[in-house]
């Protein structure tokens, strides 16, 4: 699957939701998120602009755990990009798995996410303890046609939020690293 991902910085995440809602926006459900990004000496991630990680989501008493890999940005201008994800049964296991392949942890991304629904569109307001809020749209296709009209259908939601500025194509990660 191709991963289409606009985000932008905000100030007021109360603002946010009610120009989410404003636009027919419906909020979904709020998740905590623990992501486990690896690296390795023989497939830098950082190099292949690539990622893989772990992604915990607590789930009552359990946790959902997701397997991801993220290909190379397919644009300069937006994160769309190949994803692949898998849910797995056992997280210690999977890392194990990882480590032995010559994978190592290599940062852990914390955040927590409210998820809104706007027609094929998943709308995300974003809060990380070091890097504020963000506000990201995200349509995932099946193949790489009409990406360009999907971006622009997702630039146009944001107008539609009146929301111009502030525009962020690098990930969380890379975000973090460079405070760090």
């Amino acid at each position: 699957m191709i991963e289409i991902e606009i985000k932008a910085k905000i100030t007021n995440p109360k603002l946010a939701f009610e120009k989410i809602k404003k636009i027919g926006g419906e909020y979904s459900h709020t998740e905590i998120q623990r992501d486990i990004y690896f690296n390795g000496k023989s497939k830098d991630f950082k190099k292949t602009d690539e990622a893989l990680r772990i992604r915990e989501i607590p789930d009552g008493d359990d946790f959902i755990n997701i397997l991801t890999f993220k290909g190379p940005k397919l644009d300069s201008e937006t994160k769309t990009r190949k994803e692949i994800e898998v849910t797995i049964d056992n997280k210690e296991n999977m890392t194990d798995i990882l480590i032995n392949l010559g994978y190592k942890p290599s940062a852990i991304v914390n955040k927590v996410r409210r998820i809104f629904k706007y027609d094929e569109y998943t709308i995300t307001v974003d809060k990380l303890n070091e890097l504020g809020y963000f506000i990201e749209i995200e349509y995932v296709a099946e193949d790489t046609n009409n990406i360009d009209t999907i971006q622009q259908n997702i630039f146009d939601i944001f107008k539609k939020m009146d929301i111009t500025e502030g525009f962020e194509k690098t990930s969380y990660l890379e975000l973090l690293e460079k405070i760090r």
